[in-house]
């Protein structure tokens, strides 16, 4: 990281607080037990973003990266309250090395939670890979007033157990909170009815609050 010469900037103290900085880390699951043959698996996320920033999910995964992996983020721009929302897929390159191929992007409606002073941004999601070809995100109903829903719906579908991975580049990024737990399948309508508010009983007990 540079040198703060920016009295303004943000640094690991100011986002520390209770939260877990994520810089150079990578959290994963203990082991590949997430079952998407049938259910799916959903990420309640809350997240600090500085400067500019990346927060990755890693879905459908094990212990090594391949083309099945499902590839979700959020970018924040410097010194800029945007933020984006990515689906992307892994591409094998040289030398057995992946890289990032985005498939579809979208900008996320402006949000009052953002501290110009110290360039950070706060953003409240909810991620949802259904195991099948689709996937979703949809931001936290207390911060819009309806309901964005993003679908990325060109997945290949999984039946193998596998492991979800989350980590970040760029600026730092505090992790307030992480809920993933697997529940049923869900369809576009089921989500935009539910929102957060979901009551359904979780079908298997994976749930893990960091």
């Amino acid at each position: 990281m540079k040198e703060n010469k920016n009295p303004n900037k943000t640094n690991e103290n100011e986002l520390q607080s209770q939260n877990i900085i994520l810089k150079n880390k990578i959290i994963k699951l203990d082991e590949n037990k997430l079952n998407l043959r049938s259910l799916s698996v959903q990420c309640e996320i809350n997240i600090l973003m500085s400067g500019e920033s990346n927060f990755y999910i890693f879905s459908r995964c094990n212990d090594n990266f391949d083309n099945k992996t499902l590839v979700c983020y959020i970018s924040k721009e410097l010194e800029s309250a945007r933020k984006f929302i990515s689906f992307a897929v892994l591409e094998e390159g040289n030398e057995n090395n992946f890289f990032i191929k985005n498939i579809k992007k979208q900008e996320i409606p402006r949000q009052e939670n953002y501290i110009k002073a110290l360039d950070i941004s706060e953003i409240k999601f909810i991620f949802v890979d259904n195991g099948d070809n689709k996937c979703y995100v949809f931001l936290d109903e207390q911060e819009q007033n309806s309901n964005l829903i993003l679908i990325g719906d060109f997945y290949i579908p999984v039946t193998d157990n596998c492991n979800i991975m989350f980590g970040v580049s760029g600026d730092l990024i505090s992790l307030k909170k992480l809920v993933i737990k697997q529940n049923v399948r869900n369809s576009y309508l089921n989500l935009r009815n539910s929102g957060r508010n979901n009551n359904n009983v979780p079908a298997c007990n994976c749930c893990y609050i960091l």
